[in-house]
């Protein structure tokens, strides 16, 4: 079938259900020890590698970190990660941007599998709790030539927990409020592990009930509406020989939000809910010791409805929508003499929506090949090639090419350059968003597909405890898709357009650095200057901040079984359209935690220690940013 689209006869009603997502995994995650140079990740390309040999732009944030954040959900997390600032969108829904890009440029995965997208086209982070996660790979800048369309700004992968050797098990319980008694959250989780002979075994569950807040009441609308989220998740891992393992994974989610929102000039009881179920199925197979080959089939399934309904009594207002994504991957990873790793791959995408009562499809084909060459025993490079079949907007080429050159034992360079692609959405061509309340978007069927050329320089330097990293990068965009004001409202909601800018860039420089004193003390810091200009205009990108900081004094009292820690995070000023800019904000959050034995752990922390208020355009809906000030305090059990 083609891209194409159908405008349906009827509106179905959709129910308050919801959320969310991992596939196969446990939900409390144990701790592990600080991030080290000798840490894998998989992302950057597609295989394990030591992080201190990846030559990209890689931050893994582990289960420990997570949970001494205190963090309830992904936007959490990723509003902590280097060069991640939240994106605001309608809905009350929080996205992310990574290097000044838009949630479209950054693909997000879930154990390397696409999220399909829900209202407005956004996969939304509040529906995906901390609980289930156990790391994050970020990698940042061009990702295209292994991941295709929307891999422009950098890859997102949340991995969850896998088997483990021996059974264990795992309880949590949290319970929080804000400083104006409002707020008030319960959060469990719990699960278990193992393996019995040739299988091993995971299976987990979450749930997390968030209430309402409110600072004015006259305005007919909640500041935070009422929030459930549960999830539950099962995954196998079959050795069926000792060369061949399968593995199978599912995740049924859902999430409930009611709320109080002003549209007409009228109160209206809100009710929004989505649900969400993922699976796959996974073949690996080895060859021999230096030849592998890999087999998924992947789908996701998220629905996704709201009712509105007047306090007077007229007739509610109802919206769908609907989104289907199967995936078929291949790939063969070959060691070959003279120091080459050639990965090669193909991958077949199928995606169904209906947005209302628009109908859409899409398909995908792609193959890639990618080679990690040892040109010396302190030279490496990765050179990668993409070639994309998109039904609605024919072919493209993507390739990159990464060097890292390790001077010494102590420092080593980087360089990077990628281009990529994004291709139009269903609902930026034909959907649009007529009814939310704080701007109308015009859909375009004119749209051009994205394109992108992005440059990048590093530098890593580690001696004893001290560790600096320095990257300046450049992102240089044709036909970047973005929304536009059309100089028209509505009353007074604006009304904007999706359009093509013909020449936009994003550059920027970031600074990442630790220091152990002594003591059990560790200060570290992830900073990140930005800067995007829309060259047809001489204006600035939307939503871009002029940089971000996330500073963090950390103790631990191996001990006594302790931990403390206080971060102060930075976000910069960013234009929100019209001549108008957004203030920036500083957060102080503080975490402690008592190991009472082996397998008994008490927590508290507190949240936005100073009730800073964060303004709606820097998304942090559901978060501290929004209630106030938040304590909490809760326990972990290890069985």
């Amino acid at each position: 079938m083609g891209f194409t689209y159908r405008r349906l006869p009827g509106r179905k009603e959709v129910g308050v259900f919801a959320l969310l997502l991992s596939a196969g995994v446990p939900v409390q995650a144990e701790e592990k020890s600080s991030f080290t140079l000798d840490e894998t990740v998989v992302t950057a390309t597609l295989s394990e590698m030591e992080v201190g040999k990846v030559s990209a732009a890689v931050e893994v944030i582990t289960a420990r970190e997570i949970a001494e954040m205190g963090a309830e959900t992904l936007h959490q997390i990723l509003a902590e990660a280097q060069s991640v600032t939240l994106e605001p969108t309608s809905g009350r829904q929080s996205t992310v941007r990574l290097r000044g890009l838009g949630s479209g440029s950054v693909l997000v995965l879930l154990d390397g599998v696409r999220l399909p997208s829900g209202f407005q086209d956004k996969v939304d982070l509040v529906e995906i709790p901390a609980g289930l996660i156990e790391r994050i790979e970020i990698v940042r800048g061009p990702g295209s030539a292994l991941y295709g369309s929307d891999a422009i700004g950098g890859v997102i992968n949340v991995i969850t927990k896998k088997p483990s050797g021996k059974p264990a098990a795992w309880f949590g319980s949290r319970y929080g409020q804000s400083r104006h008694g409002q707020a008030e959250e319960a959060v469990f989780d719990a699960g278990a592990s193992g393996t019995a002979g040739s299988l091993g075994y995971v299976v987990a569950g979450s749930f997390s009930d968030k209430g309402r807040f409110d600072f004015d009441a006259s305005d007919m609308q909640t500041d935070g509406d009422d929030m459930r989220v549960a999830s539950g998740a099962a995954s196998l891992l079959w050795q069926a020989g000792e060369r061949t393992t399968v593995s199978l994974g599912a995740i049924y989610a859902e999430v409930e939000r009611e709320g109080l929102r002003a549209k007409n000039k009228r109160e209206n009881d809100w009710n929004n809910g989505s649900d969400r179920f993922t699976g796959n199925v996974e073949l690996r197979h080895e060859l021999a010791d230096d030849s592998s080959l890999l087999f998924r089939l992947s789908r996701s399934e998220y629905d996704w409805g709201l009712k509105l309904t007047p306090k007077d009594g007229s007739a509610s207002e109802q919206h769908e929508v609907k989104q289907v994504s199967t995936q078929y991957d291949g790939r063969w990873r070959l060691g070959v003499a003279g120091g080459h790793v050639v990965t090669t791959g193909v991958e077949y995408r199928a995606e169904e929506r209906v947005d209302d009562t628009v109908e859409s499809d899409a398909q995908n084909f792609a193959v890639f090949v990618q080679d990690e060459i040892s040109v010396t025993e302190k030279l490496q490079a990765i050179v990668g090639l993409r070639y994309d079949e998109h039904s609605g907007f024919g072919s493209v080429l993507s390739p990159r090419i990464n060097l890292a050159w390790r001077l010494n034992e102590r420092l080593r360079l980087r360089a990077a350059y990628g281009e990529g692609f994004r291709a139009p959405t269903a609902f930026e061509l034909y959907s649009g968003s007529p009814y939310t309340v704080n701007r109308i978007l015009l859909p375009n069927p004119e749209l051009e597909p994205q394109q992108s050329r992005s440059w990048e320089l590093g530098a890593d330097y580690a001696n004893g405890g001290f560790s600096l990293g320095l990257t300046a990068f450049r992102n240089d965009l044709r036909d970047m898709i973005a929304e536009v004001y059309t100089g028209k409202d509505q009353g007074k909601i604006r009304i904007n357009r999706m359009e093509n800018i013909s020449d936009a860039m994003t550059q920027g420089f970031e600074l990442s650095a630790s220091w152990r004193l002594g003591g059990g003390f560790e200060l570290s810091d992830e900073f990140t200057l930005l800067d995007s200009e829309d060259k047809a205009s001489g204006e600035e990108l939307l939503h871009v901040p002029d940089m971000a900081n996330v500073l963090q004094l950390a103790w631990r009292g191996k001990a006594a079984g302790m931990t403390a820690k206080l971060r102060l995070v930075t976000t910069g000023s960013r234009s929100i359209g019209g001549g108008t800019r957004s203030t920036g904000y500083s957060m102080v959050n503080l975490y402690a935690s008592k190991a009472l034995t082996s397998s008994v752990t008490l927590y508290a922390g507190a949240d936005n220690l100073f009730d800073t208020k964060v303004e709606s355009a820097y998304g942090n809906v559901y978060g501290p940013g929004s209630s106030g000030t938040l304590y909490y305090g809760g326990i972990g059990l290890k069985i």
